[in-house]
């Protein structure tokens, strides 16, 4: 890690109140998109926000744009990495895990290692965090999984990320009853205007937005904003756990 690990699990837990101020609150895939506005988000609350990601040099971008977050690589889909990476954190209030492959293509031509790298990160990746972080949640702390539409609307080309995401909701809902009485709630983000969809050209990308604008009732995408807010609606409400959280502009509608 970039800085040192605040003191062990002895401090009073912010979350008990709901509040941030003050909390630990861990964002694995917090270098882009959706993990970065909740890292950024958290912050600004008040958290003591620990980022994790793959890439070492968008954790010293991510650190030079958020004051006085602590940084520390991550591979969601190496157990012996993400054991490493939750050793040097002694105590949490709250975990977020957001890091996630897309696997695009028909069934007859998508590549077995697409679809191998969109369950490793979504499926396998969020559980080996909730393994190596859930016993070090405080008993009033939380965790927020993130999920993307594709599990709950129907597109052509994204058989593999539906089943994934999909998984996540449910994955999410069982561990709301397995860790109990610390909570466990699933945020599914709709069309958000992330890195992920850089491996579009950029015409094609902005036809995407376009026409997916058009169809949905807010008359706009998302953006990684609209997802962070609800994430920290989660990590502050003690009294939902379970939830599957549709953040989409009514694009499921």
């Amino acid at each position: 890690m970039s800085a040192s690990p605040a003191s062990p699990a002895t401090h009073a837990s912010p979350a008990a109140s709901g509040g941030l101020s003050g909390a630990r609150v861990v964002v694995i895939g917090g270098s882009s998109g959706i993990g970065k506005a909740v890292a950024r988000q958290a912050a600004a609350a008040g958290a003591r926000v620990v980022v994790g990601s793959r890439s070492q040099d968008r954790l010293e971008q991510t650190a030079k744009e958020i004051d006085g977050i602590t940084t520390g690589v991550v591979d969601v889909t190496d157990e012996d990495s993400v054991r490493a990476f939750f050793a040097d954190i002694d105590a949490l209030d709250h975990l977020v895990v957001c890091p996630g492959d897309m696997a695009v293509g028909s069934v007859y031509d998508v590549s077995l290692d697409a679809v191998r790298a969109a369950l490793d990160t979504k499926i396998v990746g969020q559980l080996l965090s909730v393994r190596h972080a859930g016993k070090k949640i405080s008993g009033a702390g939380s965790i927020v999984l993130i999920a993307g539409a594709a599990g709950y609307k129907s597109y052509a080309d994204m058989s593999a990320t539906a089943a994934a995401n999909a998984g996540i909701g449910g994955m999410g809902r069982s561990l709301a009853v397995e860790l109990a009485p610390v909570r466990v709630n699933v945020v599914v983000g709709g069309m958000i205007d992330t890195p992920l969809w850089d491996f579009l050209p950029e015409d094609a990308r902005a036809g995407l937005f376009e026409q997916t604008a058009r169809s949905t009732p807010v008359g706009r995408v998302g953006r990684p904003d609209d997802v962070a807010a609800s994430v920290l609606h989660l990590l502050e409400n003690t009294f939902v756990t379970g939830a599957v959280l549709h953040v989409d502009g009514g694009g499921t509608l």
